[in-house]
């Protein structure tokens, strides 16, 4: 934490040095979020449209295109028009899991983006309805493999990174489960708070309030250590699922744009996420302020594809068109 701190205030020093490219005032700012309103990620893209609309000194929104796990506002941005300034603030599974998982996304994770910044990592968690009588993984797998008519998991969506994993689940359970994919977190939650789905797993920064209150139950995290967040609760691992995996969020360009519109957009975004009231306000929402700059977000996207390759292919998850 204390080397984004560092590399924001040199930042602060060079750009007192050198003058900041000019972005177009008469060209709105659009920020599209590949998925539905009302989660953590849509949240912290519009807490930066709104410090991009006073860096900037012009209008910055935020457009939400959700469907396909994500790959119908990529594609947006990727195809967006020439002087059309449009950045996607995307999760990691779109640049790093699905490029596995589909033979043709509708674009090239490589080439068609600029990396600007990763803003903040988040767990994945898996929760289910307080209505069930199930408070670990063990007692999931032994409900699910004495009620098979019900066993269902739900999902943000098709092609995400819950999707994947809770597919391998079932794969390494030896259970026979039923996707149910969803429009995001928030049109799930009827459904997984009435016990109709009984396992869902979707990002924990927009599932803990209904744990803290009492909706449903979190039994493991999907990451390979303990989430700070929730520390009593055991990682998948732990409970015998061999599945290591986080989630996170970050900001991308179209590959045809313009290069200062690229160089001023990802300083001042790197800006923003070392702020420490926006970092402040991400930890607040369950996740945790990163801050990277482009090249940092450059290596670990690189190294989460490389990872991520083998895990599928040995999967036998099925690959789509």
């Amino acid at each position: 934490m204390q080397l984004y701190s560092r590399r924001a205030i040199l930042a602060g020093f060079s750009a007192l040095a050198l003058p900041l490219p000019v972005i177009a005032a008469d060209r709105p700012l659009k920020i599209v979020f590949p998925f539905a309103p009302g989660g953590s990620g849509d949240t912290i893209a519009r807490l930066f449209a709104e410090q991009l609309r006073a860096r900037l000194g012009k209008v910055a929104i935020v457009e939400n295109l959700a469907g396909a796990g994500g790959r119908i506002g990529a594609q947006a941005v990727k195809n967006a028009a020439p002087g059309e300034e449009a950045v996607l603030f995307a999760s990691a599974s779109q640049f790093t899991l699905q490029p596995h998982l589909f033979r043709s996304l509708g674009y090239d994770a490589k080439r068609d983006f600029v990396p600007l910044s990763q803003v903040m990592t988040v767990d994945l968690a898996l929760a289910v309805s307080r209505k069930l009588p199930i408070h670990s993984v063990p007692e999931l797998i032994d409900w699910l493999k004495a009620n098979p008519e019900q066993a269902v998991y739900g999902s943000p969506g098709a092609g995400t990174a819950p999707h994947f994993i809770c597919g391998e689940f079932g794969r390494i359970t030896g259970l026979n489960l039923r996707h149910t994919p969803y429009r995001g977190t928030p049109a799930a939650l009827p459904d997984v708070l009435a016990g109709r789905v009984p396992m869902y797993m979707a990002f924990l920064s927009e599932l803990l309030e209904h744990h803290g209150g009492g909706d449903i139950r979190i039994i493991a995290t999907a990451a390979a250590a303990r989430s700070s967040f929730l520390p009593q609760t055991t990682t998948l691992k732990e409970s015998g699922i061999d599945i290591d995996a986080a989630g996170w969020f970050a900001f991308y360009a179209p590959a045809h744009s313009l290069r200062q519109f690229v160089e001023r957009l990802g300083t001042e975004i790197v800006a923003i996420g070392n702020d420490p009231e926006m970092r402040a306000k991400i930890h607040a929402m369950g996740c945790e302020p990163t801050g990277t700059t482009s090249d940092e977000l450059k290596h670990i996207q690189r190294a989460e594809f490389e990872r991520w390759g083998p895990i599928v292919r040995a999967s036998g998850f099925p690959i789509e068109d």
